[in-house]
């Protein structure tokens, strides 16, 4: 090696030495480091721990189990204004601008229904008596009859993608895309 080179290797060397030293000095042990894996050091809880809930919202069917979410969406215990609905699955067609109804049992679909511009989503009502089509691009809901598969007059919304309601649904609230 010249002495050039043995310079700028030295050099190289002291200054890697230099900023590994630096990167440790005062460093947090707990505070992630570039050569540790994400999710490696555990999160201690601030404060006391959260009791389940034990009653919901007002308006808000009680509360089945606070450690099971779907505790009350079991086959049978669906909300009994739903007991003659056909069972169906309907698929928003962006492309198309329509809502596929699809027959569970014969995996068929039954019917191509046209709703606006770039349906996205299709959400139930709070009470479960209407399914809202999520018209995005269209800045429209649709709403479908599920009892008898039929749409209804839409409803202008400025962009529509999700669709939420409160329990007792007094209020809802559309998030745009």
């Amino acid at each position: 090696m010249t002495p050039r080179r043995t310079r700028t290797t030295a050099a190289l060397i002291a200054a890697a030495t230099v900023l590994g030293a630096l990167a440790g000095c005062g460093a947090d042990p707990k505070v992630h480091r570039a050569t540790e894996a994400l999710g490696t050091h555990g999160v201690k809880a601030v404060g006391p721990k959260p009791k389940p809930v034990e009653q919901g919202l007002p308006g808000m069917p009680p509360v089945l189990d606070p450690k099971d979410l779907y505790a009350a969406d079991r086959p049978g215990k669906l909300s009994p204004v739903v007991k003659d609905f056909p069972s169906r699955v309907y698929v928003p067609n962006t492309e198309s601008d329509t809502v596929s109804v699809i027959d569970p049992r014969t995996y068929k679909v039954i019917e191509t229904i046209p709703v606006g511009n770039q349906p996205q989503h299709v959400v139930p009502s709070w009470d479960m008596k209407t399914l809202w089509v999520n018209n995005d691009k269209g800045n429209t809901l649709t709403p479908i009859d599920p009892k008898t598969g039929k749409a209804g007059k839409t409803v202008d919304v400025h962009d529509p993608y999700n669709l939420y309601f409160t329990p007792d649904g007094k209020y809802s609230i559309v998030m745009a895309s």
